[in-house]
């Protein structure tokens, strides 16, 4: 037996016969071995697996970032410099970015696997004759597969047998109808919709059962070939990451060049150590680069996420929050997407009425109005129109569907047509459940595409019978001899009259279906195709189509405005499409594109009749993709929706794919960017409205980070430009990036839409990510931020307060100036010095007040002084921090007043590019010019000042111990003799913890004995008690037989007194000895020396084997307690100490930590006496803070104390 090797056969245009002479099968299937044979040749029935990428690579291309680059290389020369702290900061920086970005990316390419499950699992297969359950894989070509109604199709198969089958094929062509089948072949150039004799693998059966030759299996099946195309499918990068590309591109090359420029200058022009400039040049690169954007560009996209998640939208891959919003050509699906893919009954046509029905799907909420030539449109009742609910009852009778409704929500179980029918008899005020039990059926002819009607006969319970008959109304006309007339009589058939409505509704889009009743034979229980054939009586039509779902008219109309055009792109019918384009509003519905004209048309001329044609009918997945092609070659961003998997391909390729989350197929949800959870097209247009505030805000955010960058890489420009070092170590820049600058950034990303957001056309997908105007802004500020940041660096320098201190400032003064600019930035040109700008923005007053909070900590905080080499700072210092910022502000809200109009664009590119044509805006350029000159001339006349500053007041230096304030003995509180010593001097200590166990077997050994000395104790008291009740007993015989002699009760009582006496002093002694055993616990549990209070060890007057006893002089230890404030006792020259005055501050560094200081006070003075002139030295006390305990009792420091000029 030869295996067939030929896939490219049209299956669907043989007949089944030669189908199975070419796959050498037969209708008795193919025999196990014949199977397995097959299945070595074509293999399993299941979609290749693509390549994925893994974890790790898709971890490692998030370092594939020129920006990142630099950062790593700033990392490198750092740790070759041996600055490991930056080296450390740097490197966290660059993995938390990459992190970011890995976590975000998630499920990426999970299309392909949404396909293969497509596939169903088993399938009822015919092999020798017999049929098995068989696993789908194991279908091979010329199997023949049986299918029933609930079967997915486990393959493509060609129909050998029918009955009564029908399939839902929605999610592959779109149609929102299930398709009839037959097993005649089709034209050869039959579009897939249109294919009666195929059954498609993913397909589902909604009635009737069959069997079918399979004829394709795995990768050669309809769902195989669009699998191939999503793996060949391109994906487009999104506008922002196009733009974002080019902007790292260009700034990193700028920053390269000036960083190099800047060690050459350090190098050969000022002589600095090459070392020194390395680092210098990594301080400018660090600053450029803003190392927060792409932090905040992710926290403003996940904002966006959070608000599209509010309207029902969720947002599957991150920049697609930002593409919605440059979106210019949303193509829709029809079914499903702009209808609700629910059948509802528009129109009953009948010999007397037109009636229109009201509602859509299968809520059965809504009525009838009829049709007026003279009167318009009429609400009617049950009552006004017995006609109308005549032929709906016939047509719920003539039904095997079920209506069901759960939490509000109305579903059909059975063909949707016959739900539809059912739902328009329940609008007319039909009770299905009493009409059912009225009319019971008693017996029934099915639906067959060979005889194209239903019949069912009912009985009333008195013997009567009807017979109701629902079909194509040609078939029906053919059937009827009669009509039924307005007054409920009987006519003559006007069959021309029923062929001209049929027609008008077809021409709307409608299916259309007659109906037709006969009066059966008393007592008739069984029904026969003789029994219809002739003298039925012709009720009507009822035309039904899957109307637009009613908010998809208002997202329509919401599309225009916004400049957004909507084009309708479906396998349905081209009528059915017009008639919802018009229904919908939609532009140019006159005709639609079918994909036959497709299939006719060049790429090159499809690109011109999409810009012309709204609505594209009957189209294949191919189609599709060379529709969104041929919009984005016309420079469209097109925004592709769906719920098929037809429509995958094209979701994949789109610029944004939007599924629907109610009704989608898991291939579309997971090649789209986006998913509607509520299926409702209002949604998308929500989306785009908050695309465009995300973009609109990410923009405000670059505008306000880079002034940031340009300020701190000036300054540090300048600074060596003059011969300075940088007034900002690269640590310290990194603090301002990534903390401050994206706490205040994020404040941005709460920003409201601008006014008439909506009401503006897209942007064009070629603006640039930085107008002129913003490079103007940007400038300009960065030159604000030099001036400040700079200017107050110098001035402290100036003054003497140290490097630390001096870098200190600069830093704080470069964060307030970016909190005062966060207000400036909430408005481009719009005045921010109003109630509104200053309080109209919670986000914003929070991250100002968390900036305030952590800058600080940044200054404060003993542990971040020593990672970033600060220094606290007085009001002073912060008097001139404050002044700076409100001065820039200032300036840039005079700037927003000069240039704030509709002509900045204008104005902006005449002042960068003179030569760029006639503007007639010379008094901007003159101001511009004038406003940088008087920058120029301030910054020149502030520089002068700080080189004429005050000289630096001088210091008195002294050197001593660091000791406790307070101190706490820790003793012994049994006597003993010391096994081990466990603190020493200069051991941190905590309340409790031990510092000395003692030896405690001697305790253990008197422990030992009082517990015997109790044991026989406790005994005695048992005997003495026992003696104590036989002398009771005793007694009280003697004293009831009233024998007993005086003499012998004399006895009996003397005795019970000796045996109480006993007693009494066995309970005595058992208590004593219980008391000793107590004692004797007791000192073994404190054989322990323990700290009594938290602190440090500053003394130990004890050693292994020394016997100590409670309240020992000296106590084995001394604990140095309350060591948030230490004291030290110093000394220096007494001309010094003439000059300093009690309670003046001072300033400590510490011998084991020279790179932190801590604040002081100067709390005693003592002078050497007079008349000992020879004397050299004078003893000061200082107390110091040290908050974070970093001080210990017992180091070495030295106080720095600044005095008075004065003095």
């Amino acid at each position: 037996m030869n295996i067939p090797v030929d896939r490219k056969i049209n299956w669907s245009a043989v007949s089944f016969e030669t189908a199975l002479e070419r796959l050498d099968s037969s209708s008795a299937g193919l025999s196990d071995a014949e199977a397995a044979r097959r299945r070595a040749h074509y293999g399993p029935n299941r979609l290749p697996s693509g390549r994925r990428r893994s974890a790790l690579v898709r971890f490692a291309l998030q370092f594939h970032n020129v920006l990142i680059y630099v950062l790593i290389g700033a990392a490198v020369i750092t740790a070759l410099l041996g600055h490991w702290v930056d080296m450390a900061v740097i490197v966290a920086v660059v993995v938390i970015n990459a992190l970011i970005g890995f976590l975000q990316e998630g499920k990426a390419e999970q299309a392909m696997e949404a396909v293969r499950g497509m596939l169903s699992f088993h399938a009822t297969v015919i092999r020798d004759g017999h049929r098995h359950v068989v696993d789908a894989e194991t279908l091979v070509p010329g199997d023949v597969v049986f299918v029933q109604s609930g079967d997915k199709i486990p393959a493509d198969l060609r129909l050998i047998r029918v009955k009564s089958l029908q399939i839902q094929e929605a999610a592959l062509t779109g149609e929102s109808l299930p398709v009839d089948k037959d097993v005649a072949p089709v034209a050869p150039d039959a579009l897939l919709g249109d294919r009666p004799s195929m059954a498609y693998s993913g397909t589902v059966v909604t009635y009737g059962q069959g069997a079918g030759l399979v004829v394709a299996t795995g990768a050669a099946t309809e769902i195989g070939r669009i699998s191939a195309m999503l793996s060949e499918v391109e994906e487009l990068t999104t506008p922002l990451l196009q733009r974002m590309a080019e902007f790292a591109r260009w700034l990193t090359i700028l920053i390269l060049v000036v960083a190099f420029a800047v060690y050459l200058i350090g190098t050969l022009a000022w002589g600095f150590a090459a070392s020194e400039m390395f680092m210098a040049a990594v301080s400018i690169a660090v600053a450029a680069i803003p190392e927060g954007l792409p932090a905040i560009i992710t926290i403003t996209l996940a904002i966006g996420v959070e608000r599209m998640a509010r309207r029902r939208a969720i947002i599957r891959r991150l920049p697609a929050v930002e593409t919605l919003g440059a979106v210019t050509t949303i193509c829709s699906d029809k079914t499903g997407t702009l209808t609700r893919n629910e059948l509802t009954v528009r129109a009953v046509v009948t010999a007397g009425a037109i009636y229109e029905a009201s509602g859509s799907g299968y809520d059965p909420h809504g009525g009838f109005t009829r049709l007026e030539r003279d009167a318009g449109q009429q609400d009617v009742s049950c009552e006004d129109a017995a006609d109308l609910l005549a032929i709906l009852r016939a047509a719920s009778l003539c039904n095997d569907a079920v209506l069901r409704e759960a939490r509000e929500v109305w579903s059909v179980e059975g063909d949707p047509t016959e739900g539809a029918l059912l739902t328009a008899a329940v609008k007319a005020g039909v009770d299905l459940r009493a009409q059912a039990l009225e009319l019971p059926r008693t017996d029934e002819i099915p639906f067959e595409s060979q005889h194209r009607f239903m019949a069912t006969l009912h009985h009333d319970h008195r013997g009567a019978g009807s017979i109701f008959v629902k079909g194509a109304p040609e078939r029906l006309l053919e059937m009827c001899f009669w009509q039924r007339d307005a007054e409920g009589g009987q006519q003559q058939l006007d069959a021309a009259f029923w062929t001209a409505r049929i027609d008008e509704i077809a021409a709307k889009g409608q299916r259309v279906l007659g109906v037709a009743q006969k009066s059966a034979e008393e007592g008739r229980q069984q029904l026969a195709f003789d029994d219809v054939d002739t003298g039925l009586v012709f009720l009507g039509l009822i035309g039904l189509i899957d109307p637009p779902r009613e908010e998809s008219l208002e997202a329509v109309r919401r599309c225009a405005l916004a400049g957004v055009g909507v084009k309708m792109i479906t396998g349905d019918h081209a009528a059915t499409a017009v008639a919802i384009g018009r229904e919908l509003g939609l532009e140019r519905v006159e005709a639609a594109l079918t994909g036959h004209d497709i299939d006719a048309l060049s790429d090159e001329r499809l690109c011109d009749a999409v810009a012309s044609t709204t609505i594209f009918a009957r189209t294949s997945p191919e189609h599709k993709l060379r529709l969104v092609k041929a919009l984005q070659s016309k420079g469209q961003i097109v925004a592709m929706t769906g719920d098929g998997v037809n429509d995958a391909p094209a979701l994949k390729r789109a610029d944004i794919g939007i599924a629907m989350g109610v009704k989608g197929t898991e291939a579309a949800k997971e090649a789209a960017e986006m998913v509607l959870a509520d299926d409702n097209f209002v949604s998308i247009v929500d989306a785009v409205g908050e695309g465009r505030l995300v973009y609109e805000n990410l923009r405000k955010t670059i505008l306000y980070l880079l002034p940031t960058n340009g300020g701190q890489a000036l300054t540090v420009i300048f600074a060596i430009a003059i011969g300075d070092m940088p007034p900002i170590s690269p640590v310290q820049i990194l603090w301002v990036n990534l903390v401050t600058a994206v706490t205040l950034g994020i404040a941005v990303a709460f920003e409201p839409p601008s006014r008439g957001i909506m009401a503006r056309p897209p942007r064009a997908a070629t603006e640039p990510l930085l107008s002129s105007y913003y490079v103007w802004r940007i400038v300009f500020v960065s030159i604000l931020m030099l001036i400040a940041t700079l200017g107050l660096y110098e001035y402290a320098k100036a003054a003497g307060l140290g490097l630390d201190r001096a870098r200190t400032i600069a830093v704080n003064t470069l964060v307030a100036c970016e909190a005062t600019y966060l207000f400036n930035a909430r408005y481009l040109n719009e005045s921010s010095i109003s109630w509104r700008g200053f309080f109209g923005s919670r986000a914003a007053l929070i991250a100002v007040g968390l900036t305030i909070a952590l800058q600080a900590l940044f200054t404060y905080a003993p542990f971040m002084q020593e990672w970033f080499a600060t220094e606290a700072l007085d009001l002073a210092n912060w008097g001139y921090v404050l002044a700076a910022s409100v001065a820039l502000f200032l300036v840039v809200e005079i700037e927003k007043a000069l240039f704030g109009s509709r002509n900045l664009a204008r104005w902006a590119r005449a002042v960068f590019s003179p030569a760029g044509g006639a503007v007639r805006s010379g008094w901007r350029r003159t101001a511009a010019v004038g406003l940088l000159a008087l920058l120029a001339a301030g910054g020149g006349l502030a520089y002068r000042a700080l080189r004429h500053a005050p000289p630096a007041a001088p210091v008195v230096t002294a050197s001593g111990v660091i000791e406790p304030v307070v101190v706490v003995p820790a003793s012994a509180r049994a006597a003993g003799v010391v096994e081990s010593i466990l603190c020493d001097r200069g051991t941190k200590v905590a309340a409790g913890q031990i510092c000395a166990k003692l030896d405690a077997r001697p305790l253990e050994t008197a422990l030992d004995a009082k517990r015997t000395a109790v044991a026989a104790a406790e005994k005695a008291l048992r005997q003495s008690e026992a003696r104590l009740a036989a002398a009771r007993d005793g007694l009280d015989r003697k004293t009831a037989g009233r024998r007993a002699s005086r003499k012998a009760l004399a006895a009996s009582r003397a005795s019970l007194e000796r045996a109480q006496a006993a007693a009494r002093r066995a309970q005595a002694t058992l208590a004593e000895r219980r008391s000793a055993l107590a004692a004797a616990e007791t000192a073994l549990s404190d054989g322990d020396i323990r700290a009594p209070v938290d602190g440090v060890v500053v003394a130990r007057n004890v050693e292994v084997g020394r016997k100590v006893a409670p309240g020992g002089d000296p106590p084995p230890f001394v604990i140095g307690s309350n060591l948030a404030t230490l004291r030290i006792d110093a000394r220096t020259a007494e001309t010094n100490a003439a000059l300093i005055r009690e309670g003046t501050a001072a300033t400590v560094a510490a011998d084991a930590i020279p790179d932190r200081r801590f604040s002081g006070v100067v709390r005693v003075v003592r002078r050497a006496p007079e008349g000992s002139a020879g004397r050299e030295v004078s003893e000061i006390v200082v107390d110091v803070a040290n908050p974070d305990i970093a001080l210990e009792p017992g180091m070495t420091a030295t106080v720095e104390i600044a005095i008075d000029p004065s003095e």
